[in-house]
């Protein structure tokens, strides 16, 4: 059993970071739910879109929800349902990041997180002539 991932963006972001990592990785990743924030939805049913989706991955070795930015609506809303669940966020979600999660699904939910972050920041460089 794998910790369950969740990806909480604005709009179309983790949909578009989903399908580039299935690319990389050769395989098509449809055991992680996106949940497309949608500012127009009233704040109950994005809670509720969140609260499924953690519902449908959720084997028992916990949730790993990946979001785009932090202090924003898709992370304030996973904020407020994390502590009734075995779960951890880790905002700024870039495709490295992704791909490094998904590579390592296996590891138990502290690891898992640590590579997160781990893997986030190791796709950011700054490349100057």
């Amino acid at each position: 059993m794998n910790v369950g991932i969740v990806i909480v963006t604005h709009g179309g972001t983790g949909h578009s970071l989903l399908e580039e990592a299935g690319f990389v990785l050769g395989k098509r990743l449809v055991d992680i739910p996106v949940v497309a924030f949608n500012h127009s939805a009233d704040r109950q049913s994005g809670i509720e879109e969140i609260l499924s989706s953690i519902q449908k991955v959720d084997s028992g070795r916990g949730i790993l929800v990946l979001t785009d930015l932090m202090g924003s609506s898709p992370s304030n809303l996973v904020n407020e349902i994390l502590e009734d669940n075995h779960g951890v966020m880790v905002t700024g979600i870039n495709l490295g990041m992704l791909i490094r999660v998904c590579n390592y699904r296996k590891a138990n939910l502290e690891r898992l997180t640590q590579i997160a972050v781990e893997g986030g920041r190791n796709a950011v460089k700054i490349f100057q002539k």
